[in-house]
């Protein structure tokens, strides 16, 4: 007898320990204790569970920027009159639908016509997938039916590949475009080259075939030139473009780098040119630069 009444009692304090320890949780935020209802009703379903934001994103994807809407809303965007909405779809939503799903963009790019929108979407689409997938946007461009459309986004490609490479961009074109006829995107790569390293643009430029595509490239490269040595840019005309409107329209471009840094010295090169059409017209270019720029005179 003596030994039930301890375990007796040991019992009966570890319980009241228990209870005193005990105490009900801190009442459910509103949105959750809805959904928790007493034992005596039936469960909410787990579909009607109100879950902060964060912890939803990780359950479950969103479906707000799958590609399917992200076209819709693009598609909204460039039927409204809203130039605002319009930018927006150019900035971001455009944007959105490239990472997603670049083929999709590209399919809708080609088809599309709303609000006179094609040419500048096609353009935008071929400069955001290049910048992700410069290998992917050469296909499809090269594929592309339309010639026009076909050499202007092959251009967008390769100028985005000349952002880190000119002299690459320059070589990839020649792999897809043959031709020797004026191009001004081949023009344009000539320039992003000379821009990054001059003589190795101009080396290649003057190692061209001589016709109307070389005059013009060695016009570019000595545009690009005039900035910082416009006698020198002044003499690759002269010397590397033959007579006629392709050397005219090319002093034209240095003359004018050059009277804007040093009007003086643009002056007495053109004193040296003889009479005629060119030499009237370039007196007038320095006049007109005299009169718009008097610190060049200085």
């Amino acid at each position: 007898m003596k030994t039930k009444i301890p375990i007796a009692m040991i019992g009966i304090i570890i319980a009241g320990a228990a209870a005193t320890r005990w105490k009900p949780a801190d009442p459910a935020p509103a949105s959750v204790s809805s959904a928790l209802t007493a034992t005596n009703k039936p469960a909410c379903p787990a579909s009607e569970l109100t879950m902060p934001s964060s912890v939803s994103r990780r359950v479950r994807p969103s479906v707000k920027n799958s590609p399917a809407q992200l076209l819709a809303r693009i598609q909204e965007a460039l039927g409204s009159t809203d130039s605002d909405e319009r930018e927006n779809v150019l900035a971001n939503e455009l944007a959105a639908l490239v990472r997603a799903d670049p083929l999709a963009a590209a399919r809708f790019a080609e088809t599309n016509d709303l609000g006179g929108s094609h040419d500048l979407i096609l353009h935008r689409v071929a400069q955001l997938w290049a910048a992700r997938d410069t290998s992917a946007a050469l296909d499809w461009a090269a594929a592309l039916g339309d010639a026009r459309e076909r050499d202007e986004i092959l251009t967008d490609v390769f100028l985005q590949i000349a952002e880190s490479d000119p002299a690459e961009a320059v070589r990839t074109r020649s792999r897809y475009v043959t031709d020797e006829k004026p191009n001004p995107g081949l023009e344009a790569l000539a320039q992003r080259w000379a821009d990054k390293d001059f003589s190795a643009a101009r080396d290649w430029g003057l190692s061209r075939s001589a016709g109307a595509q070389r005059d013009q490239l060695i016009a570019r490269l000595a545009y690009v030139q005039s900035q910082t040595a416009p006698f020198d840019a002044a003499t690759l005309v002269v010397e590397n473009v033959p007579e006629g409107q392709a050397q005219t329209e090319a002093v034209m471009a240095v003359l004018h780098q050059w009277g804007l840094r040093d009007q003086a010295a643009a002056g007495k090169w053109v004193g040296s040119f003889a009479e005629g059409d060119l030499r009237t017209r370039a007196v007038n270019e320095l006049s007109g630069i005299a009169q718009s720029h008097p610190e060049s005179t200085r």
